[in-house]
């Protein structure tokens, strides 16, 4: 009996759920696609179902088949060909050429089409060479060899200037540079083209000026480019260190002037858009014209005035103090000598900073002033704040400094003079040559203010 017969009997539940038995059926092994190799497709594995929608098309991916060659085929054969440029000698030669049955000689002057000549060479009759074209360093001989050999070479100097062998009747071989026959050949050619005719003179100067030739400057770039192919790699090395030292200072030489403009239309006022003019040029300038406008101003004066004129405004003095508003005073007409011309167009007053208009003492009490202002604890120049109520102050105090330094130098000079004078009447001092009476004179002046000018000096000691 087993454990299940016995759970039966007892009416116990099954411990577990009765296992299924496997179906039979097998699972169909999915199908390899068409167009793919079955190595490939082997090394899919798992990810065969996420190319399921790729299946379609590449089922639809064949090989290129190899393309059917339709007509006949090509034959080539050696064959020998002559050269249509070389009709004077005719040389024969051989070459691989492709035949074709409707025409077996088509392709032997293949490359004939490429045998073009280059520009045209100028042509001279004999009368035109008498008239114009005569050269005491050329012969017609050798100007005649020049062109053939230039037309033989389509014009390339350098392949005529190698082949240039001309003999004189004399048995004297001439050499001839590039730039001598370049020189010859466009001096001939210019001299053709101004004395010959020409219907449309446009044209014939745009040809004068194609046929234009320095020889002297060819020969200076070629001496140039020859130069400068054989430096040497520490004069290279020099050239590329002067070129970058020569970058630098344009670039500091231009940050240099836009700082100077900034600076000159910050102080000199260039900005503003007038300029000092020449008062006296200007009067002359004018001249002319003076005494036409001088009545043309008394007819436009006598005629009554159609519209009244409109009254300026007065200005408010509370607005301009709140907005730090400056009118200056406008100038004065009491000076006749002053031209209409400066009354209706005063000098320019430019632009300046406060901090460079201080009020400067005098050279010789210079020193005295510092040293006072020094004593108060002041510097005679500088200010921190330099404003226009600040400025107005400074200067005062240094109109007093000045004043003052001044009225201590008088007193010394009067204290000295008094000393002098009372040792000469004490008979301590020997008396000077000048005449008594300018010496009494001095000393009475000095004894007479000598009491006002000690008695400000003490006060100004005191204070």
């Amino acid at each position: 009996m087993s454990a299940q017969d016995v759970r039966s009997i007892l009416s116990l539940p099954p411990s577990a759920p009765l296992p299924t038995l496997p179906s039979s059926r097998k699972i169909p092994a999915p199908r390899k696609p068409d167009g793919i190799t079955r190595e490939l497709y082997a090394l899919i594995g798992d990810n065969a179902p996420s190319l399921a929608d790729a299946q379609a098309s590449l089922a639809a991916v064949k090989y290129r088949e190899k393309p059917a060659m339709k007509g006949k085929k090509v034959h080539w054969e050696w064959t020998e060909f002559t050269p249509a440029a070389r009709s004077d000698n005719p040389v024969r030669l051989r070459h691989w050429a492709c035949i074709t049955d409707s025409d077996p000689n088509a392709s032997v002057e293949y490359f004939g089409k490429f045998n073009l000549h280059g520009p045209s060479v100028m042509e001279y009759s004999q009368f035109e060479y008498d008239q114009h074209l005569v050269d005491p360093n050329w012969t017609p001989q050798e100007t005649g060899y020049l062109f053939e050999l230039l037309k033989e070479y389509d014009l390339r100097f350098i392949i005529a200037a190698d082949r240039y062998a001309y003999i004189s009747p004399e048995g004297e071989k001439r050499v001839r540079s590039v730039e001598d026959m370049k020189d010859r050949y466009y001096t001939i050619c210019r001299r053709l083209v101004r004395t010959r005719t020409a219907s449309d003179p446009v044209h014939q100067q745009h040809l004068i000026q194609a046929y234009a030739f320095d020889k002297a400057r060819e020969i200076k770039r070629k001496q140039y480019a020859s130069d400068l192919f054989h430096l040497t790699p520490a004069e290279i090395a020099e050239e590329e260190a002067l070129y970058v030292e020569i970058t630098r200072m344009q670039q500091n030489e231009r940050r240099f002037r836009a700082d100077r403009d900034e600076l000159m239309r910050s102080v000199m006022g260039l900005d503003s858009g007038l300029m000092e003019v020449d008062q006296a040029a200007m009067e002359n300038a004018i001249g002319v014209d003076k005494n036409k406008k001088k009545r043309k101003t008394e007819d436009e004066s006598a005629a009554p005035s159609p519209t009244p004129t409109p009254k300026k405004p007065t200005p408010n003095a509370s607005f301009d103090n709140s907005r730090c508003i400056y009118h200056l005073p406008a100038p004065s007409n009491t000076n006749s000598l002053t031209s209409h011309l400066s009354q209706k167009h005063p000098p320019h007053q430019q632009a300046f900073l406060r901090g460079s208009r201080l009020p400067l003492p005098k050279p010789t009490a210079a020193g005295r002033i510092t040293d006072l202002l020094a004593e108060l604890g002041l510097s005679a120049n500088r200010l921190v704040m330099p404003t226009r109520q600040n400025l107005e102050v400074f200067e005062g105090l240094l109109n007093a400094a000045a004043a003052l330094v001044e009225m201590r130098r008088q007193v010394n000079r009067v204290e000295q003079e008094l000393r002098v004078v009372r040792m000469q009447k004490e008979g301590l001092m020997p008396v000077t040559t000048n005449p008594s009476a300018r010496v009494k004179g001095e000393a009475g002046v000095a004894v007479g203010g000598s009491e006002g000018m000690v008695t400000m000096g003490t006060h100004m000691k005191e204070s």
